[in-house]
C-alpha cells in the first residue's frame, strides 16, 4: 500500500460554519481548496483522512471522491458507477449502502439514483466474482455518498461512517439537544481561548460546556470512536491510523487550568450533563450546578470571561411569550451583573437582538438543523 496516495477530499459541516471548518483544516496543516455551502474541498492522503476524522470539531463527514462526471440520465449514472473498480475498495463479504442527494437535475429522486448505483456495484461483483454483496442500511461496513447537481454526479466514499457530530458521549439527552459540531463551532466563532473563564447558564444536557472542555484539553472529538468508515476499506492503513491516534492522545492536556461551568434550573438536566461529561472523559474539567438563570452572578476573584448560551426560541422549546421574556432577561442580567464579560447567544428568535437591547460586536447566520439562527456576540 502506498502511503503517498493523494485524493480529492471534501469535508461537510453545518451550514454557516464554513469559516470554522476552514480554520480547523489550517490548524491541521491542511490547505483548504474550494469552499462550498456547508463544506470545503481539500487534497490529502490517508494521513489527512484519518487526521480530519479524528480532529475536526466542526465537520459532519469527510468524503473521498472516487469519480465524477455526467449523470444526466439513467444509463450515464449506471456507467459512472460501474467505472469504479469496487472490488479494490471492499470485499464480497462486506455490506454497503448508498446515500444520495439530488438537486436541479433530470434525475429527481434520491432513492432511484441510489438504487441505480447499487445495481452497478452488484452487477460488477456478479460479473467478476459470481456473487453480489449485501446492502445494510443501518450498519454498513462501507458507506457510499452520491451528490447530483445540475446533472453532474460525484461518487464518494464516506470515510466517517456515522456522522462526526456523534461523539459518543451523549447517552443522556435533554430536550432539543444541540448538535455537537454546531456547539463546537459557536465556541470558536465567539473566539474563546482557554484559560478564559467559560460559562453556559442554560446548558441543558451539557453539550456546549463539554465541547469547551474538550477544546481546553486538546482532546480530539474522535479519539474514543469505535469505528470510522475508512476502517472498512481494503486500503485501510491500520498502523498509520493507530500511530496518529496515539500521538494525539499524548498531546492532550490532562489537567486543564480553565474554569468551565454549566448550569441549568433543572436538576435532571444536571444529572444528564454530568453523565455526558464523564462519558466524554472530561468530567473533572467541568463544574455543573443547578441554578436558575435569574440567579446567576459572576464568581468572586474570577476575571471576566465568555458567557455562551442557547436559550429556548419557540420553534423547538417554549412559547413565544416565554421566549421574549427570556431574551429580555439575558440582556438585563448581562448589563447589571456581568460588566466586562463577553456574551454569545445562539437563537432562532427573529426579534432576539431587539429584546436583548444590546449592540452586537458580531452576528453570524447559522442553521441549527432546519432552523435558521443567529449567533449574537456582544460585550456587557
Amino acid at each position: 500500500m502506498s502511503t503517498n496516495s493523494s485524493f480529492s477530499l471534501f469535508a461537510t459541516c453545518p451550514k454557516g460554519t464554513e469559516k470554522v471548518l476552514l480554520q480547523d483544516l489550517l490548524a491541521l496543516g491542511i490547505t483548504p481548496g474550494r469552499e462550498d455551502i456547508a463544506g470545503i474541498a481539500f487534497e490529502g492522503g490517508f494521513r489527512e483522512i484519518y487526521l480530519t476524522n479524528l480532529c475536526l470539531r466542526s465537520a459532519i463527514r469527510v468524503l473521498r471522491v472516487l469519480v465524477e462526471g455526467d449523470a444526466s440520465n439513467e444509463q450515464a449514472l449506471y456507467d459512472l458507477a460501474f467505472s469504479i473498480p469496487w472490488q479494490n475498495i471492499f470485499s464480497l463479504e462486506q455490506t454497503f449502502m448508498v446515500d444520495s442527494n439530488v438537486r436541479d437535475s433530470n434525475l429527481t429522486h434520491s432513492q432511484f439514483v441510489s438504487q441505480k448505483i447499487k445495481d452497478a456495484i452488484c452487477d460488477q461483483f456478479k460479473q467478476n466474482v459470481g456473487a453480489r454483496p449485501s446492502v445494510d442500511k443501518e450498519h454498513p461496513h462501507i458507506k457510499i455518498n452520491f451528490h447530483l447537481s445540475c446533472n453532474h454526479g460525484i461518487i464518494s466514499l464516506d470515510s466517517s461512517g456515522e456522522s462526526l457530530h456523534k461523539r459518543g458521549y451523549r447517552p443522556k439527552q435533554w430536550k432539543a439537544p444541540l448538535n455537537e459540531a454546531l456547539a463546537a463551532s459557536i465556541i470558536k466563532l465567539a473566539e474563546w481561548k482557554p484559560p478564559e473563564p467559560f460559562w453556559d447558564p442554560m446548558c441543558g444536557s451539557g453539550t456546549i460546556p463539554v465541547e469547551a472542555a474538550m477544546i481546553s484539553m486538546a482532546r480530539p472529538p474522535g479519539l474514543t470512536r469505535k469505528y470510522f468508515g475508512f476502517q472498512g476499506w481494503r486500503d485501510f492503513d491500520q498502523s498509520l491510523y493507530y500511530s496518529l491516534r496515539d500521538s494525539l492522545r499524548q498531546q492532550m492536556v490532562r489537567v486543564p487550568e480553565t474554569w468551565i461551568r454549566g448550569s441549568d434550573q433543572r436538576g435532571d438536566s444536571m444529572f444528564a450533563s454530568r453523565e455526558n461529561a464523564r462519558a466524554a472523559g472530561i468530567g473533572h474539567a467541568v463544574e455543573f450546578c443547578k441554578e436558575a438563570f435569574s440567579s446567576i452572578r459572576p464568581p468572586a476573584n474570577l476575571p471576566p470571561g465568555l458567557m455562551i448560551l442557547n436559550p429556548p426560541y419557540g420553534v423547538r422549546l417554549g412559547t413565544n411569550s416565554e421566549v421574549v421574556q427570556i431574551h429580555r432577561e439575558i440582556g438585563q442580567i448581562a448589563r447589571q451583573y456581568f460588566p466586562g464579560w463577553r456574551w454569545a447567544v445562539l437563537t432562532g428568535f427573529p426579534h432576539a437582538q431587539h429584546e436583548l437591547k444590546v449592540e452586537p460586536k458580531q452576528v453570524f447566520r447559522l442553521w441549527n438543523g432546519p432552523i435558521p439562527c443567529k449567533l449574537i456576540v456582544f460585550q456587557s
